[in-house]
């Protein structure tokens, strides 16, 4: 190589570095607060849950929730139910400016005596549990993440350190009215984390029907793992097929029982309100076909679906939580 080109190619070497780390960094979605920005999607230790809302405690603290998809979003609008249900779900706590952790002690002990009216002293030895996690020293920047999971366990990190876990349902509830009750600490800060984050409409729940007879075969749980689409039989709908077993299966799906099965698999977004390129389970034979589901003239309550194995295409229908 001649001496004079050498520059030439470290150049471009790190112009390519850099453009690298510039779509990189630029392919993760986030939403952005103030000065703050939130994952749309975040791993809380291995547990992995979607953005459903973020905003800013003035000259204190952003913070985003992040629920599971075992919600109905109609519920979103009570802040009661959302802090109330068992559910896998976590906040996110970015400090914007420095404190003493005495201070963000007692921030946290007055926000539970408003939201439960107060009468914070029958849950006293769980703020104590809670209260004890909180290091002495909190500085700018810091990242507090508070996560429940269903059955009432809670775990606080702080960056990306574990400070500790303790198990109560009740004050779960209790520590998520903070933000979320009849009497949060900042009511426009509710509202963010209520409503900032439109939900993906494929997600939920929804029932099938045989495309020759019309009658109802299962509910169908939609979720979304790593920007992949699966759909899982949450239940049978005739009692005879509750215990099925799909011998007809293939691989690690071979031998299991029809309902926790999951029946499409790897999903991936094709433009607006369409996914495609995965593929679809037959539970009657065992059969796996690729296929394509979407919505059609913007109603997002039925979910349209077609596979190679079957002329037609098949309507689910949105499957609605009674209030």
């Amino acid at each position: 190589m001649k001496p004079e080109l050498k520059p030439k190619l470290i150049i471009m070497k790190k112009v390519f570095y850099y453009l690298t780390f510039f779509i990189t960094v630029c392919s993760f979605a986030q939403t952005k607060v103030g000065n703050v920005y939130f994952n749309n999607e975040d791993v809380f230790g291995e547990t992995e849950l979607m953005l459903n809302g973020a905003g800013e405690r003035e000259k204190m603290y952003a913070m985003a929730l992040y629920l599971d998809l075992d919600f109905d979003f109609d519920d979103l609008e009570d802040g009661n139910k959302v802090a109330d249900k068992d559910a896998t779900m976590a906040i996110t706590l970015k400090l914007i400016s420095s404190m003493e952790g005495d201070e963000l002690k007692k921030t946290i002990r007055n926000g539970l005596e408003r939201a439960t009216d107060g009468n914070s002293y029958v849950l006293e030895d769980q703020i104590r549990d809670f209260i004890a996690f909180i290091p002495n020293e909190v500085k700018k920047f810091d990242i507090f993440r508070i996560l429940h999971k269903k059955g009432g366990e809670i775990s606080v990190f702080k960056n990306k350190t574990l400070l500790g876990s303790m198990k109560s349902l009740d004050f779960k509830k209790a520590l998520f009215k903070i933000w979320l009750g009849d009497n949060p600490v900042e009511r426009e800060l509710k509202k963010d984390l209520l409503s900032s984050v439109d939900p993906n409409p494929v997600l939920g729940k929804w029932k099938t029907y045989d495309i020759n007879t019309g009658v109802a075969i299962n509910i169908v749980q939609v979720y979304m793992i790593k920007n992949k689409v699966y759909g899982t039989i949450e239940r049978m709908l005739r009692e005879s097929e509750r215990d099925d077993i799909c011998y007809d299966c293939k691989g690690e799906d071979k031998n299991q029982k029809v309902e926790g099965l999951a029946i499409i698999k790897n999903m991936v977004a094709k433009g607006e309100n369409k996914y495609a390129g995965g593929t679809y389970t037959n539970i009657k034979d065992g059969s796996v076909y690729d296929c394509e589901i979407w919505f059609d003239n913007d109603n997002t309550d039925i979910l349209k679906m077609k596979h190679k194995g079957e002329k037609g295409v098949h309507e689910w229908r949105r499957v609605k939580e009674k209030k």
